[in-house]
């Protein structure tokens, strides 16, 4: 079997630093596969917001649509069935809303200036769609003297008594542990790396993606080939593994941490699990080469595949570059909004050789 290597070089600041440290990863991906999509032809109001499934629904997180969550229904060719919220202070509205996670029938949406969670629970029967609202819990926010203390927004649900959330403190943690009723249990996650920044550098520079599945955590960085995993054992988040999946280069000046967009290589657009492999949505250039109001220099082209011990398991090459992604519920099919050229709801068949 040949064996296909992703080479991916990242370098913060210039090399003739003396204080640039490198590291060294590379995975070898023993398949690659070439995926055609299939248009259904739904055109959506998207700004490149989630994608979620649930059930036999596929859902789009949008702030440009009529709705902040609108519901397409997937055996009926992506017919859109309805949606809910939208800005505002009242019932079904939000002001400040950003999507958090999908558990089972259940969305959780961030009120972030009010420091709430809202839990949705969501089902579609006899061809009608019911969203409500099952509670609303107060997220954890304290203020401390002379310290900047970033709130917890982003909440994953990582069982059906578990939520992590993200975070950066003085610590130097990387997410925290909380209870049902959002209530912090601990703090874990070794930043990926070792150098310590303030909690607004860390927050600015080392943005990242999270996926879980029933008590397994993974997180990539967007501009880093680093992934990490995480499992609850005995109450606690305990580390699996973590590695560069390919070269880094970087530096930590003034405390804070700079990239030379010119030699920095690959983009994380997107994460996704399903309790056997790890999905890494990825933008296939140099940072330097990104452009915003070009599709074929600001969306994805390819997913990486690894399994839940870590290995490299196939390259996927799409035909198509997606903002976003979503696995349907048995992992045969894999959504997602192209630009064709207005945002379009596309679909692959997964392959089934590594499967």
């Amino acid at each position: 079997m040949n064996l296909i290597s992703i080479g991916i070089i990242g370098l913060f600041l210039v090399s003739s630093c003396s204080d640039v440290v490198h590291r060294v990863g590379t995975v070898d991906f023993k398949q690659s596969y070439d995926l055609k999509h299939k248009g259904n032809g739904t055109e959506i109001m998207s700004d490149g917001g989630p994608l979620f499934v649930i059930d036999s629904l596929l859902g789009v997180f949008s702030y440009k649509s009529e709705w902040l969550c609108t519901f397409y229904s997937i055996p009926d060719r992506m017919k859109e069935i309805g949606g809910y919220g939208s800005f505002g202070n009242g019932p079904r509205e939000f002001l400040q809303p950003a999507y958090s996670y999908v558990y089972g029938s259940t969305i959780g949406i961030s009120e972030v200036n009010k420091h709430e969670l809202v839990r949705l629970d969501v089902s579609y029967k006899n061809g009608k769609l019911f969203v409500s609202e099952r509670k609303r819990l107060k997220t954890p926010y304290k203020m401390k003297k002379d310290e900047l203390v970033l709130p917890l927004c982003d909440f994953f649900r990582l069982d059906d008594k578990h939520y992590v959330a993200p975070h950066r403190s003085l610590d130097n943690d990387f997410y925290t542990l909380l209870d049902d009723s959002l209530q912090p249990v601990s703090s874990f996650g070794e930043p990926p790396i070792p150098e310590e920044l303030p909690p607004y550098a860390s927050f600015t520079r080392l943005h990242c993606h999270t996926s879980v599945h029933e008590g397994t955590m993974f997180y990539a960085l967007n501009d880093l080939p680093y992934l990490a995993c995480y499992r609850l054992e005995s109450g606690q988040m305990q580390k699996q593994w973590s590695f560069y999946y390919n070269e880094a280069h970087y530096a930590v000046r003034n405390n804070d941490l700079l990239y030379d967009r010119d030699k920095t290589f690959g983009q994380v657009k997107d994460l996704d699990t399903d309790g056997q492999y790890v999905y890494l949505l990825y933008l296939d250039q140099l940072l330097s080469e990104y452009d915003g109001t070009k599709t074929e220099k600001s969306l994805a082209n390819k997913i990486l595949v690894f399994d839940y011990e870590g290995n490299g398991v196939a390259v996927l090459n799409l035909d198509c570059r997606l903002s976003n992604m979503a696995l349907s519920k048995d992992s045969r099919t894999l959504y997602g909004i192209a630009n064709l050229p207005e945002p379009t709801i596309v679909e692959f068949d997964m392959p089934k050789g590594w499967r």
